[in-house]
């Protein structure tokens, strides 16, 4: 063989290595938030800018596994991440400091581990249409991800105050959701509402309610929540 042609596979051997070592060894980078940050002893995230609200901005109270696939195709997995539904960000903690996430994010999964028998794992996604308020960048969780029609949750917290007779206002996170249903073919967002139901489902869905009937009927699919739904819109085909 040439010593050239030899010289040539060599190089082009080393380049696809290193692009898929690159790609396998994704490293969680973020801005750190100038607040301190502190965990109580359940490894629960103490914020020193949001203290006197009751309840949590995140999805999960204590930071935990997650996966995140930035929109350049690289994955990267931290033991400390989380997400926050009061200001849309992704955040990682590192030595007890708060971290957000630097680069642009397409999919992310956050896992909650708590309890062994029943890991909770949620998915997160965007880059769907512009609907409402709604922007090309703003997360949604999936529920169900059909070849067909996928189910979205865009979830936000705010902060209610209460007055409390006799006593100091109280402050705590509130969560909204809104529902959708995305038309993978159109690539086109349909508004549910506020609650998701298998009654509101097929509302919107006109066309197809006899066929998710069906499918209900022979999967025998829990349809009263929104994790059965989820699975009814995966198997709707």
């Amino acid at each position: 063989m040439n010593k050239n042609i030899i010289i040539r596979t060599l190089l082009v051997f080393v380049v696809v290595v290193s692009s898929l070592t690159l790609r396998a060894q994704g490293v969680m980078t973020g801005d750190a938030i100038k607040n301190i940050q502190f965990t109580d002893a359940n490894g629960r995230l103490l914020s020193a800018g949001q203290s006197g609200i009751e309840g949590t901005p995140y999805v999960f109270e204590k930071f935990s596994k997650g996966k995140v696939i930035f929109t350049n195709g690289v994955e990267a997995t931290d033991p400390n991440l989380n997400y926050s539904y009061f200001d849309h960000k992704l955040y990682f903690t590192k030595d007890n400091n708060l971290y957000t996430v630097n680069l642009p994010v397409k999919d992310f999964y956050l896992e909650n581990a708590e309890d062994p028998n029943n890991i909770i794992t949620k998915h997160f996604a965007c880059g769907f249409p512009v609907v409402e308020s709604n922007t090309l960048t703003s997360y949604y969780e999936v529920l169900g991800q059909g070849k067909v029609f996928q189910l979205l949750k865009y979830s936000h917290k705010r902060i209610k105050e209460s007055n409390v007779y006799g006593g100091a206002p109280v402050k705590e996170y509130v969560m909204d959701n809104t529902y959708f249903v995305y038309e993978v073919s159109d690539k086109k967002m349909l508004p549910v509402g506020s609650s998701i139901s298998f009654k509101n489902l097929k509302k919107v869905l006109p066309n197809d309610a006899t066929k998710l009937d069906e499918l209900a009927a022979a999967t025998k699919i829990n349809t009263k929540n929104e994790e059965g739904l989820g699975q009814l819109i995966e198997k709707f085909n």
